[in-house]
């Protein structure tokens, strides 16, 4: 506590040092000199783009890289004022303090006095003016601050109405990254900085995505409340990195380098999967219920538990591997899911199996390779109280091995669960990779 803050005051004291240089020899410069602040701008522009390229290279990660994501996920926010980072984060990529991403330095976006702002004018009606960030950007610059690019309120509210442009833009046209705006796009709102770069976030240990920079931008997609908006990734906390490079080392040892379902963290997006979303398209089309308790057995790294936790329904993953139960524990943590994660066997899963729906995908077949197995399979069948099932098994050729105690083709095991649970009827309701997928029911 004593370091940090000692840290925070070293901060300070280089901020007010920049601050007293800028308007003793630079402002007054800035003010008179044709296009002074477009050209500092733009070779500032360009010194963070080549300390990027370095980076990615050192790091072995692409600091360019555009992500996409639905804004609700983007919780939280440094706390406004925060000395958390560096003067230029993007530059120098050093962090002043350690723990910079625990719960003291971070808020909830949306208690941003700017959102508010957004919120009441957007949203409320509210004319710019009769909002506190207003009067509170304007307190400064008559302090002599320069804020937001503007020195003056005659600047501030043509910014205003900037940003009431760059609204009705994003509504018609949704968020674009600066590659699809194209330079013509950015000069239609030249008043906006940060139009010139993507909206900018860091990485905690847990994997929580905190917004840094872009704030006009990530602000406007949450009340269109749009469906997912580009960002760059900034900073990654050592910890997070430790964790990715534990999944891409697992899967480049143990599973042929493709997970076996997709990640969906931003950060973990593009590492290639054996599924995609289609059995997970098929499954949420054929659904007669908007939502209620799921279970899914077998859940591996939990991909089905995020996917339909998101539409509505109380999940439960239940996984008996020890390796796989540790990424989807941090995988859920990762994610800020809410389902319950259980690390047992389904046969020794002892409460009441009443769900609304089961997913039962490429598991079932595991157990008839051993008689005892098989028997346990058939009990755990006659316990099984759900409104629907959807069951998906290997294809004929992958499991008919010598030495298994049963085989059976997707009918006959389709048949087979029948025979001895409550469900009554199946339809084969869709096929990916040659495996069929069935929906049982009464």
């Amino acid at each position: 506590m004593i370091m940090q803050k000692k840290q925070k005051k070293k901060i300070s004291h280089k901020r007010n040092v920049i601050l007293v240089f800028y308007m003793g020899y630079i402002k007054s410069y800035s003010d008179k000199i044709p296009y002074f602040r477009e050209i500092t701008k733009n070779l500032w522009a360009i010194g963070c783009k080549f300390s990027l390229k370095l980076k990615s290279f050192i790091q072995s990660v692409d600091l360019e890289k555009i992500y996409w994501v639905n804004p609700k996920k983007i919780k939280y926010s440094f706390m406004q004022g925060s000395s958390c980072f560096s003067l230029y984060p993007i530059y120098t990529g050093r962090l002043f303090i350690k723990n910079w991403d625990l719960t003291q330095n971070l808020m909830k976006f949306e208690e941003r006095r700017s959102y508010k702002a957004y919120y009441q004018h957007f949203i409320e009606g509210r004319e710019w003016k009769e909002t506190e960030f207003y009067q509170a950007v304007l307190n400064k610059m008559e302090n002599g601050m320069f804020k937001w690019g503007c020195s003056s309120e005659e600047e501030f509210m043509k910014r205003c109405k900037e940003l009431n442009k760059l609204y009705e833009d994003i509504k018609k046209n949704g968020l674009k990254t600066q590659r699809m705006l194209g330079k013509g796009r950015i000069l239609n709102h030249k008043g906006i900085r940060e139009l010139e770069d993507e909206i900018q976030i860091a990485i905690n240990r847990n994997g929580d995505l905190i917004f840094y920079d872009g704030q006009n931008r990530l602000a406007i997609a949450k009340i269109l409340d749009l469906d997912k908006i580009p960002f760059k990734i900034i900073h990654r906390h050592e910890k997070w990195m430790k964790f990715r490079k534990e999944i891409l080392l697992y899967v480049k040892t143990e599973m042929g380098e493709k997970v076996y379902q997709p990640l969906l963290h931003p950060d973990l997006s593009d590492i290639p999967s054996v599924w995609g979303n289609e059995r997970f398209e098929i499954i949420k089309q054929n659904f007669t219920i908007n939502s209620g308790r799921l279970l899914d057995i077998g859940a591996h790294w939990g991909y089905f538990c995020h996917k339909f936790e998101e539409i509505g329904f109380n999940c439960t993953a239940i996984e008996d591997s020890l390796k796989n139960f540790y990424f989807l524990r941090k995988l859920k943590r990762a994610g800020n899911a809410s389902f319950n994660i259980i690390n047992k066997s389904i046969f020794d899963y002892e409460e009441v199996l009443n769900f609304d729906v089961i997913l039962a995908l490429n598991i079932f077949h595991h157990f008839l390779k051993e008689k005892k197995s098989y028997y346990k399979l058939i009990t755990l069948f006659g316990r099984l109280k759900a409104k629907e099932m959807y069951f998906q098994t290997a294809k004929p050729e992958e499991i008919k091995t010598k030495g298994r105690y049963k085989n059976y083709s997707p009918e006959e095991f389709v048949n087979f669960i029948i025979k001895n649970s409550n469900f009554a009827k199946a339809d084969c309701i869709g096929e990916v990779r040659g495996n069929k997928i069935y929906k049982l029911y009464y």
